[in-house]
């Protein structure tokens, strides 16, 4: 095969999803309001096409190597995250099909900056050089910094957004800054040219170990790493629902995705800087469930949740300087998978819950809504449970995976951290589930209309959750 279509073909999903938001743009400028009807119906449509060529990149993958003479790589690895970036875009457009209709903001630019995320989502997954690295960061983080404050008529959205660019503008600074430093060093951008260099030099020199530093406190922002995490909790609130959770996801996956690629395949040699690494996980974990605590506001809490999840990710990255590559990246390809699902659904089960404007949020507001909608109620239980990683939900096999790299490789004691942190994480994830089956109703309950679409991904998400950890994994 030439080379031509070979790399048509091996880079397919992100191609659909490019033209799709074109596609969009078009039907939305000459189809007007017709076009805003079908719009999610198209989106969801592209979506559903570039996971489809995912699974057949998997199944038949193109070639072992690199494509674009070595910007980007589609190995099974960046392939299976390619496929979570999008499986979680696929989510947030279920959700955002009635949420968008109820909060009267249909357009079918929110549609078209959707795919546009996901396109730098699976840019920066692929990515085998900085060059192609940033370019996905930069095509991702525009485009998520636009929907975090799409909702412009509400206060809290216009502030996410603004507490959302303006530390995405100080990541970006760090990040260029940590490129600088190892080009400089190294005298390449590519990956597999600067872990040859270091192997070479049998050590970190200075500027090396400064320029991994700031690259991890660029992409720190992006996954919510603690002391980056700050302005999570507020975006993902101000957010519309839909958006946290692509937010919460996507971006999380892709920014994992790469960091795991860093850490494993490029800085993991013993004796580096990357030592750091597992006080991050430490503290993230610890201060994000702190965090959680103490939050009445549901979605705030699961925000917060989110910054805790970034610390057990952190604890697989720990590893990176030990175990194999493959190791270090299956096992967090795997707990992001059981992330995706779990995650969107608890996010997508408050946007229905909390009504329109997002009122209905606090914990108050849940009480007996289980027993009022008992079917809906058990799959928020199922979400939650998972989140906490009680057996046999997705989120304890991914918990596992990531607990035992940890303790094959010397680090029991920071898995003993992770446990203890798990089992903090369990009271508040539980109270939820107290208040939505324990509680008294007050007065009849509130009555919750349910659309196809909604149905639809709680569906999704509740399969995922009880079947992925019995799943044979693509690698």
């Amino acid at each position: 095969m030439s080379p031509a279509p070979l790399e048509l073909w091996g880079l397919s999903p992100l191609w659909i999803t490019i033209a799709g938001s074109i596609l969009l743009l078009t039907v939305e400028f000459s189809m007007k309001e017709e076009g805003r009807r079908i719009a999610p119906i198209l989106t969801g449509t592209i979506l559903v096409l570039a996971l489809g060529a995912v699974f057949r990149l998997l199944n038949h993958p193109p070639m072992p190597g690199s494509l674009f003479q070595g910007s980007v790589v589609m190995d099974l690895y960046s392939v299976t995250l390619t496929g979570i970036c999008l499986l979680s875009a696929l989510l947030a457009c279920l959700f955002s099909a009635s949420y968008m209709v109820r909060e009267k903001a249909v357009t079918g630019e929110y549609y078209a900056l959707l795919l546009l995320a996901v396109s730098g989502m699976q840019t920066l997954v692929i990515s085998a050089d900085f060059l192609t690295l940033f370019m996905g960061l930069e095509l991702m983080s525009l485009s998520a910094y636009v929907l975090a404050g799409y909702l412009r008529t509400r206060e809290r959205s216009t502030e996410a957004a603004l507490k959302y660019f303006l530390n995405g503008v100080f990541a970006s600074a760090f990040l260029l800054y940590g490129i600088a430093m190892i080009y400089g060093v190294s005298g390449s951008v590519r990956f597999q040219d600067i872990r040859l260099f270091l192997e070479h030099t049998h050590t970190y020199p200075l500027f090396i170990g400064l320029g991994v530093v700031l690259i991890l406190v660029g992409l720190g922002f992006k996954v919510a790493a603690v002391p980056f995490h700050a302005w999570a909790p507020d975006v993902y609130e101000g957010s519309a629902a839909p958006v946290s959770v692509l937010l919460s996801t996507g971006v999380k996956t892709a920014g994992f995705g790469i960091l795991a690629r860093l850490f494993a395949e490029v800085f993991g040699l013993p004796g580096g800087w990357t030592a750091v690494i597992p006080v991050l996980a430490v503290l993230t974990m610890g201060l994000g469930n702190l965090g959680a605590l103490t939050q009445t506001s549901v979605k705030r809490m699961l925000a917060y949740s989110s910054v805790a999840q970034a610390g057990y990710l952190l604890v697989g990255l720990s590893a990176a300087s030990f175990a194999p590559a493959d190791d270090v990246e299956r096992s967090v390809a795997f707990y992001l998978l059981a992330y995706t699902l779990m995650t969107a659904g608890a996010f997508g089960w408050a946007a229905w819950a909390s009504g329109k404007g997002e009122t209905n949020d606090q914990l108050e507001d849940y009480r007996g809504l289980g027993l009022s909608h008992p079917f809906l109620g058990s799959m928020m239980a199922l979400f939650l449970f998972s989140l906490a990683g009680m057996t046999p939900t997705a989120g304890f096999f991914g918990k596992y995976y990531l607990f035992k790299l940890a303790v094959d490789h010397g680090m029991v004691w920071l898995a003993i951290v992770a446990v203890l942190n798990s089992f903090i994480s369990a009271f508040y994830y539980l109270r939820v589930v107290v208040y939505l089956f324990m509680k008294p109703l007050e007065g009849t309950g509130r009555e919750l209309g349910t659309s196809f679409e909604v149905s639809l991904s709680f569906f999704l998400c509740a399969i995922g959750v009880l079947m992925v950890g019995f799943l044979k994994f693509p690698f």
